[in-house]
Parts: C-alpha cells; sequence; structure tokens
C-alpha cells in the first residue's frame, strides 16, 4: 500500500510536468524488490487517477465544448474536432502496436532514453519561446495532427506526454499556455482509451485495492501539478525541466543498463 501511495504520488508529480511519468515509473519500479504485477497495468491505473485531475482542472472547458454542440454554427465544432485529430496517432500506435510497446514498460533502458529525447525537445521549444503569438482557436487541423503525432511518439516510456505535445504547439507558434491546455484536454481521450484498452487486464490485477490507493493518490497531486505548471508556462520556464529530463536520463543510463 506505501509503495502503491507513493508511486501514486509520483505519477502525479510527474505526469503534468514534462518529464514523462512513465520514465520515473519504469525506473521507479525496477527499483522496488519483489515488484511482480506487470508494470503496464499499474501504470495505467495511474494514468487514470490523472485523468480525473484533468477532468476537474478543466471542467469549465469541458463545460464549453458541450456548449459548442449546441451552437455549432458559432464555431463551437473546431476545438472538438481538433482533440478528434490530434487523437488519431496516437489511436493507431495503440491498437496496431501494443504489443510491440508493452515490453519497453520493464525495460529501464529505453525509459532512460527517452528522457534524453524529452530534454531535446524541451530544450528546443525553451530556445524558440513560449510566447507564441498564436491562440488555440488559430489552431489548423494539419497543426492539430503534428501535435497527435508527438503524443503518439510519447507512448514510449520516458518521453513525456505534455513535453512532446506542448513542445509541438510552441514549435507551430502557439503559447506554452495554449500548448498546455491544449495537451491535457487532448490527454483525456489517449488516457481514457488506454483504460478501456487495459480493462480486463485491471479487472483480474492482484492486488487491485493497492492500485486503487495508487490512482487516487495520483489524482489528488496531479491536479495541483497541473496548476503550479499552468503558472510557470505563463513565466516561459521549460529550461529546469529540460535539464532535469538530461541529467536523470543520463544518470539513469548508466546505472541501470
Amino acid at each position: 500500500m506505501i509503495e502503491s501511495i507513493l508511486l501514486g504520488i509520483l505519477q502525479g508529480l510527474t505526469e503534468f510536468l514534462p518529464v514523462s511519468s512513465s520514465g520515473h515509473l519504469v525506473i521507479a519500479q525496477s527499483l522496488l524488490p519483489g515488484f511482480l504485477e506487470p508494470a503496464v497495468v499499474f501504470d495505467v491505473l495511474l494514468h487514470a487517477g490523472t485523468l480525473a485531475a484533468v477532468l476537474v482542472y478543466f471542467r469549465r472547458d469541458l463545460l464549453e465544448i458541450g456548449r459548442g454542440f449546441l451552437s455549432p454554427g458559432e464555431g463551437g465544432f473546431h476545438l472538438p474536432v481538433l482533440l478528434a485529430v490530434g487523437t488519431v496517432p496516437a489511436a493507431l500506435v495503440g491498437v496496431f502496436f501494443a504489443d510491440a510497446i508493452k515490453p519497453l514498460f520493464a525495460a529501464p533502458a529505453s525509459a532512460s532514453a527517452g528522457l534524453l529525447v524529452t530534454s531535446l525537445l524541451l530544450f528546443a521549444a525553451w530556445k524558440i519561446g513560449t510566447e507564441g503569438r498564436r491562440t488555440l482557436q488559430s489552431l489548423t487541423l494539419p497543426g492539430a495532427l503534428l501535435i497527435g503525432v508527438f503524443q503518439a511518439i510519447a507512448i514510449v516510456p520516458g518521453v513525456s506526454r505534455s513535453g512532446a505535445t506542448i513542445a509541438a504547439g510552441v514549435f507551430l507558434g502557439l503559447s506554452g499556455r495554449d500548448a498546455a491546455r491544449y495537451s491535457f484536454l487532448l490527454s483525456i481521450p489517449a488516457i481514457a482509451g488506454a483504460v478501456l484498452l487495459e480493462s480486463g487486464a485491471i479487472a483480474n490485477a492482484v492486488n487491485l485495492p493497492f492500485y486503487l490507493a495508487g490512482a487516487v493518490s495520483a489524482a489528488l497531486v496531479g491536479w495541483a501539478s497541473i496548476a503550479f505548471l499552468m503558472k510557470l508556462l505563463g513565466k516561459g520556464v521549460l529550461m529546469p525541466f529540460a535539464v532535469y529530463c538530461l541529467v536523470l536520463g543520463s544518470i539513469s543510463l548508466v546505472f541501470l543498463v
């Protein structure tokens, strides 16, 4: 129970900060003696916890999307269509390459390498700057698809989903806050789909109550992490996360391989 809650806290801290929650979980689980449950089941449950955090924090955006369906003539379909298009790449990867990706969640070396990729993306986004002139309403369908491709790449552990998608948004000229807003909203169908795909394994998981405790702690800490990151992106802060991923990825690659 204690290990589950601690890993849930780790998930909540790292899911939304651009430092890769999956990379941290793979590395942390490799250091826990006797961790026998298939990692992907526990990881998906923790992601379900952080999904709850997104739903609560962005409840106004979700209500706006709902109202948009009632007034499509006023452009209310724009954001839902962008989210639908952005979800396609990750959905395709999840359906057709799930079996190939699952072993990576038990490979600390792949997670370490993924952290280095995250560091490069964040360095590039920092170099461009997060004071983009474009708003989310100006995002085009090709742009949404590009961000979706970055999200699909981030299925690999160690590559931060939020880091990759925020970086992609910045590359397209979005402000850091708008890129993060779209990134977090885009996580809703992606995480919900992952939970659905693993629903059978979750139902048969050993020590499920312990895992659910981890999910609850991930939800609580995740909400606080979203609020923290949104404030930082308003100030253009990305460099510390890039350095952190570089250091952690390098150290873990040396000592865990």
